[in-house]
């Protein structure tokens, strides 16, 4: 028998109850303090807010001088403090970024590398996109192969895959330039694969079993930043970082596209968002900066950071239905994100391949062990998604800068846009998809690096003002709920054949109801020479010739007020915070409808703070 008068379990239960009494009773002063949390702090310099960080009690965690910024790990009052400080202009959570990319694929492996019969080497599996795309076209004609022009993968990094290391002349130094922000690793290194394949995309200089390469442009030498971890994921700082690293390093390699397969959701104006404005001061650097547009489609409103950007180019994503030979039956993949940005910017600006993207990555990455990617060959797997489209138009950016090296970032992306083909039906004259769904259409390697293209994209719109605060921009997308769609304002409500008014739905649709404007199938020698006309509709839809590669360009300057865009000529004047459009997928309300007053108290955004003058 027991004598103690308290079992265990009472006792238990007694110092339990007392330990919840006796904080219960204590004062608030005594509960645990809240723990720091992660910033972007934006002043009229880096340095500034770095010291302002540091005499509110708070860690500088970097100094961002590309926007003007520094990281910040902040309790809540010294949060309060920093926004007090003189100088300082806004204050952003380092909101997370991941990589876009997903497994696909027919699961069909090859089984490892094989020696031919002739003893000439290893074999390697094919890929389809270098075709899609007429890069192989571009190899053959101009003997143009991205020689001369670096890509920068600001990515989960880069391995040591022998189609990266090893250039088409057999040299063995093609990624001269690495960094590890994660790690600090020395050598290059991708733990988690994505980088690897989105380089493979752009680089690859192996040849598979249709004796062709299998990157886009397999000349270019590359640079790897790693920004991301091995799961894929990352914060605002760390890409912010690696943008600037590329910009510091820009002349040394030579550095001349910027690859951005990541995302992370919109929640502020491109101008108020820190990632953007990195975007944007490395395009002002004469950097072409592609992005992806994200993997939330198909529905309306769903392009993600960087890919709203109105300067870089974004990529969406379709399919060749596994025949790329054929463009009859191509669709637009219905993971790929769509317009308007809440900006009213129309994006994407072009589709590429995304579906059954193979290429390279090593097998004890982590995509490949969690089963995010599917094995085609011991040292090839199979991807989908904006990320491997992405890729693909850095690397018909590369050839375009190859062939035309002394063309502005602006100039490169007018090429890549002007040459595109937009899907249509031609009697009658009408779109198959949307310009907020399918951009300017199609890319075209051969006419983008060799048409008689001169002009430039971005018209209107002065990024040295957007950086220095000056003035921002709207583009003209709007929505018009008598109509149910979408809509253009401007010169381009007109338009006819329905590609530029959208209800937001989405049909996969095929190349049997609808053909690519011009020779469909193949360029059979004939580059430059689409329908009489560089990607355009011949006509066929009012002014879309007219206006053929400017639509980031076709903007007003944004008024300060939060309606609808009303083609204001006054710049905003930091007079009210910036905080995200509230809008529904399924509705499209508030911002969006036509003449709709916005309250702008109760859309103050939680993660976005802008100082008032």
């Amino acid at each position: 028998m027991n004598k103690n008068p308290f079992s265990k379990a009472g006792f238990i239960w007694l110092v339990t109850a007392i330990l919840v009494f006796s904080l219960a009773a204590a004062p608030a002063s005594y509960l645990p303090p809240v723990p720091p949390a992660a910033y972007l702090v934006q002043a009229s310099s880096a340095n500034l807010a770095g010291a302002a960080v540091t005499e509110c009690g708070g860690t500088a965690t970097s100094s961002l001088e590309i926007i003007d910024s520094a990281g910040a790990s902040l309790a809540p009052t010294q949060l309060e403090c920093v926004k007090s400080r003189p100088g300082v202009v806004a204050v952003s959570l380092n909101a997370p970024v991941q990589m876009v990319g997903k497994g696909d694929g027919n699961g069909n492996g090859q089984g490892d590398d094989k020696e031919d019969k002739a003893g000439k080497g290893p074999i390697y599996p094919a890929t389809d996109y270098p075709d899609v795309t007429g890069a192989n076209l571009v190899w053959t004609r101009g003997h143009d192969n991205g020689s001369g022009v670096t890509v920068a993968v600001v990515d989960t990094g880069i391995a040591e895959h022998a189609g990266l290391v090893r250039g088409i002349q057999g040299d063995k130094n093609r990624i001269i330039g690495w960094v590890d922000l994660v790690t600090g690793k020395k050598q290059p290194n991708d733990p988690n694969g994505h980088g690897t394949h989105v380089a493979g995309v752009i680089a690859n200089s192996q040849i598979g079993v249709d004796n062709e390469w299998n990157g886009m442009a397999p000349g270019v030498n590359l640079v790897g930043v790693r920004v991301l971890s091995e799961d894929g994921s990352g914060t605002y700082e760390k890409v912010i970082q690696g943008i600037q690293w590329v910009v510091q390093h820009k002349a040394e390699y030579r550095i001349r596209v910027l690859n951005l397969s990541l995302v992370s959701p919109a929640q502020a104006a491109y101008w108020a968002d820190p990632l953007n404005r990195a975007v944007m001061a490395a395009w002002s650097a004469g950097i072409v900066v592609v992005a992806a547009a994200g993997n939330d489609g198909p529905g309306a409103m769903t392009i993600s950071v960087p890919g709203n950007n109105p300067y870089a180019i974004t990529a969406g994503a379709f399919t060749d239905a596994y025949t790329p030979l054929n463009f009859a039956d191509d669709y637009l993949a219905s993971f790929s994100s769509a317009g308007p940005t809440l900006d009213g910017f129309t994006k994407p600006d072009v589709l590429a391949p995304g579906g059954h993207i193979v290429s390279t990555m090593l097998p004890g990455s982590y995509v490949a062990r969690q089963s995010g990617a599917n094995r085609v060959d011991s040292q090839y797997y199979a991807m989908a998604g904006t990320s491997q489209a992405a890729a693909i138009v850095s690397g018909v950016a590369a050839l375009v800068i190859a062939q035309n090296p002394n063309l502005t970032p602006n100039q490169v992306k007018y090429r890549i846009l002007a040459s595109a083909l937009p899907w249509m039906i031609r009697s009658p004259a009408q779109s198959v998809y949307s310009i907020w769904q399918q951009g300017h259409g199609r890319i075209n390697a051969p006419d983008a690096v060799f048409a008689d293209l001169h002009g430039e994209a971005n018209l209107g719109m002065n990024i040295k003002s957007d950086l220095a605060g000056s003035k921002h921009y709207e583009g003209y997308s709007y929505y018009d709920p008598a109509s149910g769609s979408f809509r253009l304002r401007g010169d381009y409500t007109g338009m006819t054949g329905g590609f530029a008014n959208w209800n937001g739905s989405y049909s996969p649709g095929t190349g049997a109801i609808g053909t690519w404007s011009g020779a469909i199938g193949t360029w059979s020698g004939a580059i430059g020479t689409w329908a009489g006309a560089i990607g355009t509709w011949s006509g066929a839809i009012g002014t879309w010739s007219g206006a053929i590669g400017t639509w980031s360009g076709a903007i007003g300057v944004w008024s300060g007020g939060f309606t609808t865009w009303a083609g204001g000529s006054n710049a905003w004047t930091g007079s009210e915070p910036w905080s995200g459009r509230e809008t529904t997928q399924a509705g499209f309300v508030n911002k969006f409808k036509a003449g709709t007053p916005v309250e702008s108290s109760s859309m103050i955004s939680t993660s976005q703070w802008v100082k008032e003058p």
